[in-house]
Order: C-alpha cells, then structure tokens, then sequence
C-alpha cells in the first residue's frame, strides 16, 4: 500500500459558485498553458490532470485544485485503463479514454465548495462604550504631550482593535513597540515639515522633495507593509511581507503614472496591480497568500461605478433644485459600490495554502452605514466616532468568514528580523492607503 501511486482525474465537476470561463483562466495561469490545451481538458470525458502521486500528495493537489474551481477524483494508478494525459498538462496534445464508461464531455457540474471544508467566520466583540474610553484619554494624553502620545495612541488603538476580532475562539494580536513608532513618527514629521517650508518659500526646493518621495515610495510601502504584517499575529504566528523595491516600483510608481497619463483609463489596472502585490507578497508563518482575481473583475467593478456616478450627474444638472441632494447619496453609493466590490473580489480570490476566504459586504448596506455614520458624526461633534468605527469593524467582520481545509494550527511560524516602523510612520503622514 505504501508504494502504490496515484493520479487526479477530472470528469466535469466544478466547484459551486465558479463560473466555467473563470475556471478556466485559473488552470491556464496555475499550469501555464495555452487556451487551446486548457479548452482540450474540458472536451474530454475523463483527463489525468496529475498522475504518479502519493496519497498525501494527491491529496494536496486535490484540495488546491478545488479552490480553484476544479473537482477532481483520486483513483490509483494501477489497473487503470486511463491513458497517461498530457503529462500534469504539458504542452502536448491530449488523448484519453473513458474511465469505467462512455459518458458525454464535462459540462460544469458543480458540487459546494464546503463538502469537505468547514466555514469559520469572523467577529468583531468590541462596544462602543469602551473604545470611547480609550478613545477620548488618548486625545487628552496627545493634546498634552503635544503629539508625543499619539504613538502609545495608535497602538491602544490597534490592539483594542485586534484583540476583538475573532476566528472561532481566537483573537489577532497586535505586537508594535510605541517607542519604535514614535521614531518613526518623528522623522516622518521633519520631512514633512521641510517640504511644507520648501514648498511654501522655494518652489524649486519643494518639486525636489515630491521626485525625493517619488523614488523613496516604493520602499516606504514595502518597509510599511513588513512592519503591519509582522506586528500581526493569530495564535502566536505572526504574519510577514517581502517585496522588492522594484516590484514596487513597478506597481506604485509605473502603473500609478501611466494611469494619469491615461486619464484614469488604467486606473482599475492599477489597482488590480496594487492588490496583487500586497496579497501575493504576504505570508503567515511560512504559508504564502495567492491572489487569484483578474485585471477584467476590476474593470467591471469600475464602470457599473462609473454608471452610478453619470446617473448623480445627470440628476444634479436635470434637477437642479434638489438635484444635489440626490447626488450626493449616489456618489455615496458609488462609493460604496467601489470597496465592498473591490474587498468580496480580493478575499473571495485570495488563497493561504489550504484556506480560503469569502466576504459578502453588500454596497446598499455600507453606503447607508457610511451616510449615517458621517450623520451621527456631526451631530455630535466627534463624540460618536468610537460608535462610527465600532459599527464598521462589526459589519466588515460579519461579512467576512474562512473557508477552513485541513488543520491551521499546521502552520509553522517562521523566524523574522524585527522591522523598523520607519517606512510606516511615513506612510501615515503622506495619507497612504496602502493594504487589502
């Protein structure tokens, strides 16, 4: 039994919920074949997919296959009358023969995707009563150290934060050093206020400090995104980040200029780019996160908002009187359809080896907390922020759960240098929105 080997054979079953064309571009990036053999794969009654595999390794194949959208069936290699196929899907042609019978070719069936996997969602169990008691000391405490505070602030915040967001019976941890931070914060502050004074009394001097930043921001968001992932841990594994400054260079700076100089034409390109680079760069522990979603999804995204926003124009110019009142609310809502349409497509294609993610947010129901959420705000001066931010987390973290294949406490935690905090700090006091 130890010896005896086995193959994958796919015989038409897709995963509940993957679109057949969706499907197919996942297998065409995860074997690097043509359409054409891609299209053979789904012509044919029975194809070996992968062949001379242990169990556990067909097992493993299987399970990563399956979050891609394909359901295959393990079956030993011996006594079987299935023609070896295409080699793990070389580039050569396909031949097979039926496995036991005749059947017509595969048709996209398609079976839950939570068979063999058990959803485990996220919650958020902080209240608004004791967030505003952190909340308001911190002000008081940075309005008294002149800002000096706001670096043991930030990071009250955050484990408050992280701490009341759970997967099952577990919360994150959030394990930054304030000192550090401070440092960090510091610096970032000088910068800032030199190219403020360049800015203000030498032009020239100012246009040298954007170029500076210019060139040094795509190693400000990798150092940010390092020092994020490594003071984030789940049940003691902390999380991690390695890009280089040239991937992101290439995301940030190339892509971020060219979709100026398109006039926004490349815009959705750009961002598909920059969520690619943050997920596929990420990792816990040892495992890596994998990105699965496509330039196109974003551009659809993309232009129904756009739609949304020529609708708010065209009432804003047509009915001028109460025109902006109604404006307004769409532009909301573009809004909203924007980031719950951009966050469902990055986890619901995002992978961490055996896991994956879905995210439901609905954009009628976060453009209303957005448009209430700004409301209660102003009524009340501020006061109600600690409610605002509680009320989001609550929402984003219900609609978010972990599709759980095998054990993740097989995770092993890899050993990381410590991160300075520069790269981050800086970040914040140039408003970088950096992340997923």
């Amino acid at each position: 039994m130890q010896n005896e080997v086995y193959m994958l054979v796919f015989q038409g079953d897709l995963v509940d919920g993957f679109d057949l064309e969706r499907v197919k571009r996942n297998l065409k990036e995860l074997f690097k074949v043509s359409q054409e053999k891609v299209e053979q794969l789904f012509s044919l009654p029975a194809v070996v997919v992968k062949r001379d595999l242990t169990h556990e390794l067909a097992q493993k194949f299987q399970r990563q296959l399956q979050q891609r959208g394909l359901i295959t069936v393990i079956r030993p290699m011996a006594g079987s009358n299935v023609v070896p196929v295409a080699n793990d899907m070389e580039e050569k042609p396909m031949t097979a023969e039926p496995i036991a019978r005749a059947r017509s070719a595969p048709t996209a069936r398609h079976v839950s995707r939570e068979q063999d996997a058990s959803a485990m969602p996220f919650r958020f169990e902080g209240k608004a009563g004791e967030y505003f008691k952190i909340w308001i000391v911190n002000i008081l405490l940075s309005i008294l150290t002149l800002g000096i505070y706001s670096a043991w602030a930030k990071v009250r915040n955050h484990r408050y934060f992280y701490s009341n967001t759970f997967i099952g019976k577990h919360s994150f941890e959030y394990l930054a050093d304030p000192l550090t931070i401070l440092k960090g914060r510091i610096v970032a502050a000088v910068f800032l206020g030199a190219y403020v004074l360049a800015g203000e009394f030498m032009p020239l001097l100012g246009l040298a400090f954007m170029l500076i930043f210019l060139v040094a921001l795509p190693w400000l968001v990798c150092r940010s995104l390092a020092f994020r992932n490594q003071n984030t841990a789940f049940r003691n594994i902390r999380f991690g980040f390695d890009a280089t400054y040239w991937d992101a260079f290439k995301v940030y700076v190339l892509w971020g200029l060219a979709s100026m100089l398109t006039l926004g034409l490349l815009l959705p390109y750009a961002i598909y780019r920059q969520k690619q680079f943050v997920v596929s760069h990420s990792r816990y522990g040892t495992a890596r996160f994998v990105a699965e979603f496509s330039a196109r999804d974003f551009y659809g995204i993309y232009l129904r908002a756009l739609g949304i926003i020529a609708v708010a124009i065209a009432v804003f110019f047509l009915v001028p009187v109460i025109g902006v009142f109604l404006a307004i609310p769409l532009y909301l809502v573009a809004f909203a359809f924007i980031t719950a349409g951009t966050t469902n497509l990055t986890f619901n294609n995002t992978l961490l080896d055996t896991q994956s993610f879905e995210s439901t947010l609905k954009a009628g129901r976060l453009a209303w907390i957005h448009f209430s959420n700004a409301m209660v705000t102003g009524l009340t001066l501020g006061l109600a922020i600690p409610w605002v931010m509680v009320r989001l987390a609550k929402y984003h973290a219900q609609c978010l759960r972990m599709i759980a294949e095998g054990d993740i406490d097989s995770f092993i935690a890899a050993e990381e240098n410590k991160v300075s905090s520069l790269g981050e700090e800086i970040g914040d006091a140039f408003d970088l929105g950096i992340g997923m």
